[in-house]
Parts: structure tokens; C-alpha cells; sequence
């Protein structure tokens, strides 16, 4: 079988560092994802080439994936992709997938019973699918051991909507609440640091998203502050209709880019491609920069 496609690995501190790529390409007309923003515009907020995750038609390039992180005496995820076998009819490429995920992480020397912490930026459905396999037709937790983080505004928002809501995704069913069921998951506040990771509350983009530091090693991950590297030039753009508070998320990458930039961090985001960092070009205006 195939393998899915990693990237890295990169060392931050105690950390090697891999990006697992579900998906990197195009996937929708940038009017869809900028509504009203001539591509004019938005061609000149852009890097040069393939960064610019543009193509010459105007279609927005874009990424599914996780993140895996892996020290002498711990192994982390960030970030839970589309996951296999789950009913997503609203979205046929995610739909009863079978991806190799257990063998590309096996690749990488990990069993499912060897990772310790599961992070969720978010409970959006490209973001939790991993979480869950079906066994013997009952959802269950994919890592055996681990400890699943979220925020608990963010569980109770998604929890909170009925049954009949059409804002509550079958994600929530299939992928989360049997974590939190078993008693896996770990809920967190701002500034706590677990396994290494240190939490930071991003609402926004949803009511309970978080971002993750890797402490002390200048590397970060922003779950989906970001959709596309135009929004570093232009942090006042929306992404269509993606965020539950566009102008809470709008606020959030102002004041989060401020200490990306002078703190020179290393940043992934999950539909940004690969590792970059932000540039402070004058007061409040950024600039991104893709490593090479």
C-alpha cells in the first residue's frame, strides 16, 4: 500500500518534527474562499511561485493533514485529518475513506499504542477523523493510550446543538463523543501546558479553537487561524464563511502574528502547505515566508 506523503522531518528542541499530508492541491475558485476580492489584489499579497498556493486559473491550492511530534520519552499528535470510514456525504473525497494512516505513521516507528497525547485544534470534521475507528460496529478510540486535549467551549458548543441542528456535523457523533465518552478526553484552559505543549485560546475561526507551542522551541501550530498565506498580508479577510466570528478570528491573527514575528517562531497551519514563519515589514503589516 501507499503511503501517505510526509514532510521533514524538522528538529525544534527535544522534538523531531513530521508533517502527514492527506491532501495538497487545488480545491475551489478563490472566489469562493475571498468573496469580493479582485485576484488582482490578491495576486499581490502573494509569495513568489508555488507559495503563493494560487494557480494561474485562480483556483486556491489547499491541504489536509496532521502532525507528529516525537521526543525520546513522548510521541504527540496535532491534529486528527479526515479519518477512514466515515460517512461524509456532503463531501465525497472524505467519504468511507481508507487511507493508510496507521502505516505511514508505522513508518515513522509509531504504533497506535505508543502515542501519549492527541490534540484537536478544533472540532471540525478534517480535523477529528483520526480519532475514531470502527471496531465491531462501535466507534472507538484509534490510540489505545493517549489523552485527547480540547477545549471545553468548544466541546459544549458542538455538544450543545440538537440533534436536528444542521450546524451539528456527524463528526461530532462518529469522532468525538466516543472519546469523551470513554473518558479520554482532557479539557484545558489557556496557558496550561501539557506533554510538552503549551495551550493558547484562539476563538474565532470556532468558539473553542486553540493553537499549540511546542515550549521552549519557537514552533507553533495554528489549527485554521489561517486558510490561505494571503490572510499573513491581509489579516482582515475572511475566509468565506468558515469562521464562526470572522472579526474575533481577524483580532486573533493580529495579536497572534505580533509574536510569531518577534519571536521569529516557526509556524504549520493545517490548509497552509508546509513550514513558514511570519515577517513584521512595518507596525501591523506581516509578510509570510515559507522554508524552503
Amino acid at each position: 500500500m501507499e503511503l501517505l506523503e510526509t514532510r521533514g522531518p524538522y528538529t525544534f528542541g527535544p522534538w523531531k518534527v513530521t508533517q502527514i499530508v492527506e491532501w495538497d492541491g487545488e480545491s475551489f475558485p478563490y472566489s469562493l474562499l475571498f468573496p469580493g476580492i479582485p485576484v488582482d489584489e490578491l495576486r499581490a499579497s502573494l509569495p513568489a511561485g508555488n507559495d503563493g498556493r494560487l494557480t494561474d486559473t485562480g483556483m486556491i491550492i489547499t491541504s489536509t493533514q496532521l502532525f507528529v511530534l516525537q521526543a525520546a520519552d513522548n510521541v504527540v499528535l496535532i491534529e486528527q485529518g479526515t479519518g477512514n470510514g466515515k460517512s461524509r456525504p456532503e463531501a465525497p473525497y472524505w467519504n468511507h475513506q481508507n487511507l493508510p494512516y496507521k502505516e505511514t505513521l508505522a513508518s515513522l516507528s509509531i504504533r497506535p499504542e505508543d502515542v501519549d497525547y492527541v490534540f484537536f485544534s478544533h472540532l471540525h470534521k478534517d480535523h477529528v477523523g483520526l480519532a475514531t475507528t470502527r471496531i465491531n460496529d462501535h466507534w472507538k478510540p484509534t490510540f489505545p493510550r493517549a489523552t485527547y486535549i480540547l477545549n471545553r467551549r468548544e466541546w459544549d458548543y458542538w455538544n450543545g446543538l440538537g440533534p436536528k441542528d444542521p450546524l451539528r456535523h456527524p463528526c461530532i457523533e462518529d469522532s468525538v463523543f466516543p472519546v469523551v465518552n470513554e473518558g479520554r478526553a482532557r479539557f484545558v484552559r489557556h496557558d496550561e501546558l501539557v506533554g510538552g505543549i503549551r495551550i493558547h485560546e484562539a476563538p474565532g475561526h470556532t468558539p473553542g479553537s486553540l493553537l499549540f507551542e511546542a515550549e521552549g522551541c519557537g514552533l507553533w501550530f495554528i489549527g485554521d487561524m489561517l486558510h490561505h498565506p494571503a490572510q499573513v498580508t491581509h489579516p482582515e479577510w475572511p475566509s468565506a464563511d468558515f469562521d464562526t466570528d470572522p472579526l474575533e478570528n481577524q483580532a486573533q491573527r493580529h495579536r497572534y502574528f505580533k509574536i510569531f514575528a518577534e519571536s521569529g517562531a516557526g509556524i504549520l497551519g493545517v490548509h497552509t502547505g508546509n513550514l513558514f514563519r511570519i515577517k513584521e515589514t512595518q507596525h501591523g503589516r506581516y509578510s509570510i515566508c515559507y522554508q524552503t
